[in-house]
């Protein structure tokens, strides 16, 4: 197989940031007939956001002023070998055209899965639609009308991920829950992520799976398609790098500040947390101890949002919930 094929591309965002832009590759080009996001080859000697620059102009006639590296990926097409490094890019100037006479057009980020994009693309679209707050649930629940109404109170304030972690998956009322929660995250068009293992893709119907250390550690490639979301808990160098090699789309790191849940767990703190963040190119939770307040906090340190548990279900704490989540 040739050798693997550096590429630049950019998320580009519309003002209002709901929408992005996506181009069709022509004839002539390797997957003719798909939509991308736009991008081109990194020449040698070239700098990846020099890259991201000239081509973005070359291909559209926009002028990156500034980008924030976002992720990247590996991927093998049985006759091609890419890696992807992936921006996104709020600033910019100019007015897209077609430069070289490819189809372009402005697409909500809800309705990308409308379009036919090659399997690269398709993790960055997943990825994209991770926002800044992740939420958890607790792993058990004396009363469940609990858990539903406190999602559904995060989903009507614009929550975009959740994820289901309890401890007795083989309960008659588990697969209920999942349901119920399934249609509550459809309906707000959020994710609903499981905390479990791989086959269970199979047997409830979520968007994605979150691997504990010890599942995550199975595998030396990627399980599942690049349609689904695919999260993994890390606490350390071997496992964020196990995370990299089988092409998540985001991890945890924790226990980051003293947490409730894990006493006996003795926290990373602030700076351990950016060092093993520096480690890897995809987005990063912070996770242990975070309340809606860390956010910022976590940005400084490098962290793509922060995920958090207490805060969500502590009453203490609940009431700081904000009226909105962000979206970016």
């Amino acid at each position: 197989m040739n050798k693997r094929t550096h590429v630049a591309v950019g998320v580009i965002y519309n003002s209002t940031r709901d929408k992005v832009l996506i181009s069709k590759r022509s004839g002539n080009q390797h997957l003719a007939g798909y939509w991308e996001f736009p991008g081109g080859k990194v020449e040698s000697n070239e700098g990846t956001y020099a890259a991201l620059q000239r081509e973005l102009f070359e291909e559209l006639g926009i002028n990156v002023n500034t980008a924030e590296a976002f992720t990247s990926l590996s991927h093998n097409y049985p006759d091609k070998k890419v890696l992807l490094d992936v921006w996104k890019i709020f600033d910019w100037s100019g007015e897209p055209v077609s430069r070289e006479n490819q189809d372009i057009c402005w697409v909500n980020i809800d309705c990308l899965k409308d379009y036919s994009f090659p399997d690269a693309n398709k993790y960055i679209i997943q990825s994209i639609q991770l926002t800044p707050v992740y939420v958890i649930s607790q792993d058990t629940y004396e009363d469940y009308s609990h858990l539903f109404s406190v999602a559904k109170e995060c989903f009507s304030a614009g929550l975009k991920l959740f994820q289901l972690r309890l401890k007795d998956k083989n309960s008659e009322a588990f697969a209920h829950t999942v349901e119920t929660l399934s249609e509550l995250a459809a309906r707000h068009s959020a994710k609903l992520i499981l905390n479990g293992t791989v086959s269970d893709i199979n047997r409830y119907n979520i968007d994605g799976i979150h691997l504990n250390s010890h599942e995550l550690l199975k595998y030396d490639e990627r399980p599942l398609n690049e349609d689904l979301i695919l999260g993994a808990s890390c606490h350390n160098e071997a496992e964020l790098i196990r995370a990299s090699q089988i092409n998540v789309n985001y991890a945890f790191i924790s226990p980051v500040l003293f947490t409730p849940s894990h006493p006996a767990e003795d926290p990373l703190g602030w700076e351990k947390f950016a060092d093993l963040k520096q480690m890897v190119d995809f987005p990063i939770y912070a996770l242990g101890g975070m309340t809606f307040n860390e956010l910022s906090t976590a940005r400084t340190y490098g962290a793509y949002g922060v995920a958090m548990i207490s805060a969500v279900w502590d009453p203490k704490i609940h009431q700081q919930m904000p009226s909105k989540f962000p979206a970016n």
